[in-house]
């Protein structure tokens, strides 16, 4: 067979076996997507918790000092109830008075503490939520990536084995040719030769519409053996039996 229905035997196959693992790859994104976005909101989480715990911690700072404040307090108040003269007494109540101030913004700190504490809560709670969410999303993914490998595997197999075989009889050169204008152009490797104005011998590339020079042309129509590349979407070009008929009756 010569080297242009070669390839298109193997472009047939290839574009099948390309359209099959599509469906696994696109599974396969999709899962990829759901285990990102279950990590950023693991880290949300994670980051929440660390947050809570700063501010708990703080509080607990805060109840503490309270504590000692109190206990300062009514050891002064004793003392009070102790002293001898005015300068005495005014010193003590004048300590314990700036100890209740220091309470007081304690307690304003605390109370500050205790609603920020308030609002991360209500936000893990909506974090808890959206990771659950996540989770069974994450689980389905993963059984329809699972599912989808399972059901073209057969058929993907016998592909391969044909894919093979069809490539085995093309000459290195142009199967690398093939072979990278199918990765860039996601198998679209080939194109045909659209006959836009026969009597203006006016031709066009079926992939782009950029117009077929009739150098190009002549040289389809004189050998089956050289690949011709379209200058503007870089596809291999190729006529069909009817365009070849409708160019030259006679052949």
């Amino acid at each position: 067979m010569p080297l242009i229905e070669n390839l298109l035997a193997l472009y047939s196959v290839d574009k099948q076996v390309r359209g099959l693992t599509s469906r696994v790859e696109s599974a396969k994104i999709y899962l990829n997507v759901q285990e990102r976005q279950l990590k950023e909101i693991q880290l949300e989480q994670a980051e929440n918790s660390q947050q809570r715990k700063q501010h708990q911690a703080h509080i607990s700072t805060i109840e503490t000092e309270t504590g000692s404040i109190d206990d300062r307090i009514n050891h002064l108040r004793e003392e009070l109830n102790k002293t001898v003269n005015d300068k005495q007494y005014s010193a003590v109540l004048a300590e314990i008075n700036t100890l209740k101030e220091q309470r007081k913004a304690f307690e304003d700190e605390e109370l500050t503490e205790m609603s920020a504490v308030e609002t991360l809560e209500e936000s893990a709670s909506y974090i808890k939520g959206r990771l659950e969410e996540r989770q069974t999303v994450l689980a389905s993914a993963a059984v329809e990536l699972k599912t989808r490998e399972t059901e073209i595997a057969e058929q993907l197999a016998e592909l391969e084995v044909q894919r093979k075989a069809a490539a085995s009889i093309i000459p290195e050169d142009a199967l690398s040719t093939f072979d990278s204008i199918a990765d860039d152009y996601e198998g679209e490797s080939m194109a045909s030769i659209d006959v836009e104005d026969l009597k203006r011998r006016e031709y066009s590339c079926n992939s782009c519409s950029l117009r077929i020079s009739l150098d190009a042309l002549t040289t389809l129509l004189g050998s089956s053996e050289n690949l011709v590349i379209c200058g503007s979407c870089d596809r291999i070009l190729y006529l069909k039996d009817d365009t070849r008929q409708a160019i030259c009756p006679s052949n």
